[in-house]
């Protein structure tokens, strides 16, 4: 527990929760299908996490990712697999909806999932950051990281600016 709130393992069966927060946190044109949410979970369970107020057991933010190689940049829309020679965990998504926000949820998700990097013996972390979240992930300890030719092809399927960064 983190405050007021329960860091678990994702489930299939909250999926349409997941979609409702998806909605509350990006424009239209990001938000990716609930059957690629679904592919995703069923590809990385254990790389996907979501913060539920103990009372409810409701989802109302959540962190996807997976386990991949240092500099490798993900498309919008990609699917996960896990690297088998994998040195980064790669946070995909970090969403938190209206209901948690300002509760520290953010900061309580970066946290688990850098424990797990830790306990997987991974070099470190990666991500994207989109709508302009460089500051906050500088804030959790990531710096832009230079991109090969095919990562910045995959930085161009975000809309706007989209940035690699590591920890």
């Amino acid at each position: 527990m983190v405050g007021s709130v329960v860091v678990r393992a994702m489930r299939p069966d909250d999926l349409d929760a997941i979609v409702e927060v998806q909605a509350q946190c990006y424009p239209p044109d990001m938000n990716e299908p609930a059957l690629l949410l679904a592919a995703r979970l069923h590809a990385c369970p254990d790389t996907a996490w979501v913060a539920v107020d103990p009372g409810t057991d409701v989802p109302g933010a959540y962190l996807v990712g997976y386990r991949t190689l240092l500099g490798k940049v993900s498309p919008l829309g990609g699917a996960f697999a896990h690297h088998p020679q994998a040195d980064a965990l790669y946070l995909h998504d970090l969403a938190i909806g209206r209901a948690l926000r300002g509760r520290g949820v953010a900061q309580a998700l970066v946290a688990h999932a850098r424990a797990q990097a830790l306990a997987w013996h991974l070099a470190g972390l990666a991500l994207v950051s989109v709508n302009d979240t460089v500051a906050f992930w500088r804030g959790q300890g990531f710096e832009p990281a230079d991109v090969t030719p095919q990562g910045q092809a995959a930085l161009d399927t975000y809309p706007g600016r989209a940035v690699y960064m590591r920890a």
